[in-house]
């Protein structure tokens, strides 16, 4: 029984420490997102995010390493950046 309780533990704190790496809401409506490197154009670095200037900023999400940007997203800086 203090085998899976100490196994369930581990999950639950491992899986708060995982950074999700999709865009989440400020209060105020901009987007951030985790640094992994320079942030992209529209987006100023605030610690371990880049956060949006604006509202209408395109939302941008962090590149993986050796991969193209998704259809629709163009590099900018270390992340995967919307056109519109």
């Amino acid at each position: 029984m203090t085998k899976i309780i100490t196994v369930i533990a581990m999950l639950v704190t491992t899986s708060a420490l995982a950074e999700n790496p999709y865009p989440k809401p400020t209060n105020d409506g901009r987007d951030r997102i985790q640094r992994t490197g320079a942030c992209p154009t529209g987006y100023v670095g605030k610690g371990g995010f880049c956060e949006a200037l604006h509202k209408n900023t395109p939302r941008a999400t962090p590149k993986i390493n050796g991969k193209a940007c998704p259809s629709g997203y163009f590099a900018s800086g270390d992340a995967c950046k919307a056109f519109r």
